[in-house]
């Protein structure tokens, strides 16, 4: 229904309007607000799985954001907080690439008539906010998930990344630093980075031995095609090489296999 209202394009990771970054709050809006006309629901942002309730999403985000009077919320500061901590990740690289033009953050859309399998295509996937120094997931959701996999075998970056990448486009592409998997020294011992700020909410089994609360386990998926389908964790790594790559690296190994990219 929003493409259609759209010209056919999807969700924009981040409107714009905020000059201080993505994830400040108003003017800027971020897909759980943009699709709420048609859900008029922000609970479904909520995986039942995350502890971290809507009340704590908000007054997280209003004490931790500049500018932001807790005492006063508007309902659009409301919105934006639920919709900037929503366990709905969406896969913004591919869809919605980041772009710091002039020293201003935004974002680009790509049409629906852009990607080429939806079926095969991942839009969203359960996410979190940030990792607490015993590794349990803190803050609620992250409303952007990062791609394993930026370029293919010749190191190309992939469509529609090249359009904005430093290079190949005009150089506005940008990126959270960490990449997928950033060494487990960064924030307090634990980095909300690890499987790119996706999380295995689901059947999870544990992995403290390779870094305190690590889990493995399976993520709730949701294809350009609607559809929504519970999977390991390690399928979102398929077809690419991933862990330790760090930022807007990793190579497409089997394109079959790879669900984030348009092709």
């Amino acid at each position: 229904m929003y493409t259609t209202d759209f010209d056919d394009r999807y969700f924009l990771s981040n409107s714009g309007g905020n000059p201080i970054g993505w994830g400040f709050g108003p003017p800027d809006t971020v897909p759980g607000q943009q699709m709420f006309p048609y859900i008029k629901n922000m609970q479904i942002h909520v995986c039942p799985k995350d502890t971290f309730g809507e009340k704590e999403r908000i007054q997280d985000q209003c004490s931790t954001t500049p500018g932001w009077n807790c005492n006063a919320l508007t309902d659009a500061h409301i919105k934006y907080a639920l919709g900037v901590r929503s366990n709905i990740g969406y896969n913004y690289a591919f869809f919605s690439p980041w772009r710091l033009v002039s020293g201003n953050p935004t974002s680009a859309s790509v049409s629906a008539s852009e990607v080429g399998n939806p079926s095969a295509t991942l839009l969203f996937v359960n996410s979190i906010w940030y990792l607490d120094a015993g590794g349990n997931p803190t803050g609620g959701g992250n409303w952007v998930v990062e791609t394993p996999c930026w370029k293919d075998q010749a190191n190309n970056y992939l469509r529609p990344l090249r359009t904005y990448a430093s290079g190949s486009g005009d150089g506005t592409l940008w990126s959270y630093p960490g990449g997928w998997f950033p060494p487990s020294t960064t924030l307090n011992g634990n980095s909300w980075l690890v499987y790119g700020g996706t999380w295995p909410f689901w059947n999870q089994t544990s992995l403290a031995r390779l870094q305190p609360g690590l889990v493995d386990g399976q993520v709730i998926t949701a294809m350009a095609d609607t559809s929504v389908k519970a999977r390991p964790i390690k399928r979102l790594t398929e077809g690419c090489t991933a862990f330790g790559t760090g930022q807007q690296k990793g190579q497409v190994t089997d394109t079959d296999k790879f669900i984030w990219d348009l092709d």
